[in-house]
Protein backbone atom coordinates (compact mmCIF):
# COMPACT_ATOMS: atom_id res chain seq x y z
CA UNK A 1 0.00 0.00 0.00
CA UNK A 2 2.72 2.33 0.98
CA UNK A 3 4.70 1.55 -2.16
CA UNK A 4 1.60 2.20 -4.27
CA UNK A 5 1.19 5.63 -2.78
CA UNK A 6 4.84 6.39 -3.47
CA UNK A 7 4.45 5.27 -7.04
CA UNK A 8 1.37 7.48 -7.55
CA UNK A 9 3.23 10.46 -6.08
CA UNK A 10 6.14 9.94 -8.45
CA UNK A 11 3.78 9.71 -11.42
CA UNK A 12 2.03 12.94 -10.40
CA UNK A 13 5.40 14.71 -10.06
CA UNK A 14 6.42 13.44 -13.49
CA UNK A 15 3.20 14.85 -15.00
CA UNK A 16 3.87 18.27 -13.45
CA UNK A 17 7.39 18.25 -14.84
CA UNK A 18 6.10 17.36 -18.31
CA UNK A 19 3.57 20.23 -18.21
CA UNK A 20 6.24 22.68 -17.03
CA UNK A 21 8.51 21.70 -19.87
CA UNK A 22 5.66 22.07 -22.32
CA UNK A 23 5.06 25.65 -21.11
CA UNK A 24 8.73 26.55 -21.32
CA UNK A 25 8.94 25.16 -24.82
CA UNK A 26 5.82 26.95 -26.09
CA UNK A 27 6.03 28.08 -29.78
CA UNK A 28 6.43 31.73 -28.78
CA UNK A 29 9.37 30.96 -26.53
CA UNK A 30 10.94 28.67 -29.08
CA UNK A 31 10.72 31.40 -31.74
CA UNK A 32 12.22 33.99 -29.39
CA UNK A 33 15.06 31.61 -28.54
CA UNK A 34 15.79 31.19 -32.22
CA UNK A 35 15.86 34.97 -32.74
CA UNK A 36 18.21 35.41 -29.79
CA UNK A 37 20.55 32.75 -31.10
CA UNK A 38 20.55 34.31 -34.57
CA UNK A 39 21.36 37.75 -33.15
CA UNK A 40 24.24 36.32 -31.21
CA UNK A 41 25.61 34.62 -34.32
CA UNK A 42 25.32 37.78 -36.46
CA UNK A 43 26.31 40.44 -33.96
CA UNK A 44 28.54 38.34 -31.79
CA UNK A 45 29.63 39.83 -28.52
CA UNK A 46 30.95 43.13 -30.00
CA UNK A 47 29.96 46.28 -28.14
CA UNK A 48 28.83 49.34 -30.09
CA UNK A 49 30.84 52.51 -29.53
CA UNK A 50 28.23 55.10 -28.58
CA UNK A 51 30.63 57.85 -29.65
CA UNK A 52 30.96 56.56 -33.21
CA UNK A 53 29.04 58.18 -36.07
CA UNK A 54 26.18 55.90 -37.10
CA UNK A 55 25.81 55.60 -40.86
CA UNK A 56 28.40 57.07 -43.21
CA UNK A 57 31.90 57.15 -41.66
CA UNK A 58 32.67 60.57 -40.18
CA UNK A 59 35.93 60.86 -42.09
CA UNK A 60 34.04 60.91 -45.41
CA UNK A 61 30.77 62.42 -44.22
CA UNK A 62 29.39 65.54 -45.90
CA UNK A 63 28.72 66.86 -42.41
CA UNK A 64 32.45 66.96 -41.72
CA UNK A 65 33.58 70.56 -42.44
CA UNK A 66 37.09 69.39 -43.18
CA UNK A 67 35.82 67.71 -46.35
CA UNK A 68 34.31 70.91 -47.75
CA UNK A 69 36.18 72.34 -50.70
CA UNK A 70 37.59 75.80 -50.20
CA UNK A 71 38.58 78.29 -52.84
CA UNK A 72 42.03 79.76 -52.48
CA UNK A 73 42.43 83.51 -52.52
CA UNK A 74 44.66 83.22 -55.57
CA UNK A 75 41.87 81.59 -57.59
CA UNK A 76 39.35 84.38 -56.92
CA UNK A 77 39.15 86.73 -59.86
CA UNK A 78 37.75 90.24 -59.98
CA UNK A 79 34.09 90.54 -60.85
CA UNK A 80 33.14 92.96 -63.59
CA UNK A 81 30.46 95.38 -62.39
CA UNK A 82 27.52 95.44 -64.78
CA UNK A 83 24.91 98.14 -65.03
CA UNK A 84 21.47 97.59 -63.60
CA UNK A 85 18.74 98.03 -66.18
CA UNK A 86 17.92 101.73 -66.47
CA UNK A 87 20.98 102.82 -64.50
CA UNK A 88 23.10 105.61 -65.94
CA UNK A 89 26.76 104.77 -66.48
CA UNK A 90 27.52 108.34 -65.37
CA UNK A 91 26.43 107.47 -61.82
CA UNK A 92 29.11 104.79 -61.63
CA UNK A 93 31.66 107.29 -62.85
CA UNK A 94 30.52 109.86 -60.29
CA UNK A 95 30.65 107.29 -57.49
CA UNK A 96 34.12 106.22 -58.58
CA UNK A 97 35.32 109.83 -58.53
CA UNK A 98 33.70 110.44 -55.16
CA UNK A 99 35.52 107.54 -53.55
CA UNK A 100 38.87 108.24 -55.18
CA UNK A 101 38.82 111.92 -54.31
CA UNK A 102 37.51 111.53 -50.75
CA UNK A 103 40.92 111.30 -49.10
CA UNK A 104 42.37 114.25 -51.02
CA UNK A 105 39.32 116.33 -50.12
CA UNK A 106 39.46 115.62 -46.40
CA UNK A 107 36.50 113.26 -46.76
CA UNK A 108 34.42 116.32 -47.59
CA UNK A 109 34.43 117.48 -43.97
CA UNK A 110 34.21 121.15 -43.02
CA UNK A 111 34.63 122.42 -39.48
CA UNK A 112 32.39 125.28 -38.36
CA UNK A 113 35.40 127.63 -38.53
CA UNK A 114 36.22 126.51 -42.08
CA UNK A 115 32.62 126.94 -43.20
CA UNK A 116 32.36 130.42 -41.68
CA UNK A 117 35.61 131.42 -43.35
CA UNK A 118 34.54 130.13 -46.78
CA UNK A 119 30.98 131.46 -46.60
CA UNK A 120 32.19 134.90 -45.55
CA UNK A 121 33.94 135.40 -48.88
CA UNK A 122 31.61 133.25 -50.99
CA UNK A 123 27.89 133.74 -50.37
CA UNK A 124 26.94 131.00 -52.81
CA UNK A 125 26.27 128.44 -50.07
CA UNK A 126 23.16 126.53 -49.01
CA UNK A 127 22.85 124.84 -45.61
CA UNK A 128 20.81 121.64 -45.40
CA UNK A 129 19.61 120.09 -42.15
CA UNK A 130 18.87 116.38 -42.73
CA UNK A 131 17.50 115.73 -39.24
CA UNK A 132 13.84 114.80 -38.66
CA UNK A 133 11.42 117.75 -38.75
CA UNK A 134 10.82 117.76 -34.98
CA UNK A 135 14.53 118.24 -34.29
CA UNK A 136 14.74 120.97 -36.90
CA UNK A 137 11.83 122.83 -35.28
CA UNK A 138 13.54 122.51 -31.90
CA UNK A 139 16.45 124.60 -33.14
CA UNK A 140 18.43 124.93 -36.38
CA UNK A 141 21.10 127.01 -38.08
CA UNK A 142 19.67 130.21 -39.56
CA UNK A 143 18.48 129.86 -43.20
CA UNK A 144 19.04 126.06 -43.13
CA UNK A 145 16.67 124.01 -45.31
CA UNK A 146 15.13 120.99 -43.63
CA UNK A 147 15.22 117.93 -45.87
CA UNK A 148 15.10 114.75 -43.74
CA UNK A 149 17.66 112.22 -44.96
CA UNK A 150 15.07 109.71 -46.16
CA UNK A 151 13.49 112.41 -48.38
CA UNK A 152 16.71 113.77 -49.84
CA UNK A 153 16.31 112.22 -53.29
CA UNK A 154 12.71 113.31 -53.81
CA UNK A 155 13.26 116.82 -52.37
CA UNK A 156 16.71 117.54 -53.76
CA UNK A 157 15.17 120.19 -56.00
CA UNK A 158 14.61 122.39 -52.93
CA UNK A 159 18.34 123.17 -52.90
CA UNK A 160 19.05 126.17 -55.18
CA UNK A 161 20.93 125.15 -58.30
CA UNK A 162 24.61 126.02 -58.54
CA UNK A 163 25.12 126.53 -54.82
CA UNK A 164 27.64 124.71 -52.68
CA UNK A 165 25.98 122.71 -49.91
CA UNK A 166 26.89 122.36 -46.24
CA UNK A 167 25.02 119.41 -44.72
CA UNK A 168 24.61 118.70 -41.03
CA UNK A 169 22.78 116.20 -38.87
CA UNK A 170 22.76 114.99 -35.27
CA UNK A 171 25.17 112.30 -36.51
CA UNK A 172 27.95 113.12 -38.98
CA UNK A 173 27.58 109.70 -40.61
CA UNK A 174 24.07 110.59 -41.75
CA UNK A 175 25.34 113.87 -43.13
CA UNK A 176 28.05 111.93 -45.00
CA UNK A 177 25.38 109.75 -46.62
CA UNK A 178 23.61 112.90 -47.75
CA UNK A 179 26.84 114.40 -49.13
CA UNK A 180 27.57 111.26 -51.12
CA UNK A 181 24.03 111.26 -52.52
CA UNK A 182 24.22 114.93 -53.47
CA UNK A 183 27.62 114.56 -55.15
CA UNK A 184 26.91 111.29 -57.00
CA UNK A 185 23.27 111.73 -57.98
CA UNK A 186 22.83 115.48 -57.82
CA UNK A 187 26.18 116.65 -59.12
CA UNK A 188 26.35 119.07 -56.17
CA UNK A 189 29.46 120.38 -54.47
CA UNK A 190 28.47 119.16 -51.00
CA UNK A 191 30.32 118.97 -47.67
CA UNK A 192 29.66 117.67 -44.15
CA UNK A 193 29.38 120.45 -41.58
CA UNK A 194 31.23 118.49 -38.91
CA UNK A 195 29.67 118.27 -35.47
CA UNK A 196 26.35 119.68 -36.59
CA UNK A 197 24.35 122.09 -34.49
CA UNK A 198 26.16 121.13 -31.27
CA UNK A 199 29.51 122.33 -32.64
CA UNK A 200 27.78 125.31 -34.24
CA UNK A 201 26.45 126.43 -30.85
CA UNK A 202 29.77 125.68 -29.15
CA UNK A 203 31.36 128.14 -31.57
CA UNK A 204 28.98 130.80 -30.27
CA UNK A 205 26.82 130.86 -33.39
CA UNK A 206 23.06 131.50 -33.13
CA UNK A 207 20.28 128.94 -33.47
CA UNK A 208 16.72 129.72 -34.53
CA UNK A 209 13.43 127.90 -33.93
Amino acid sequence: MRSNNLLLGLMALACLLVQACAVEDSPELIDQNKVDQMNKQILGEKKTDINSYKGQPWATSSLNDSNKKTTSVESISAVQVSLVQGQSSDYLGQADSFLKEATNNGFYLLSVAQFLNKSSTDKNWAIVDVRPAQLYLGGHIPEALNIPLENLISQMGMIPAGQKVAVYCAIDTNAAFAVQTLRVYGGRDAFVLSGGIVTWQAAGMPVVT
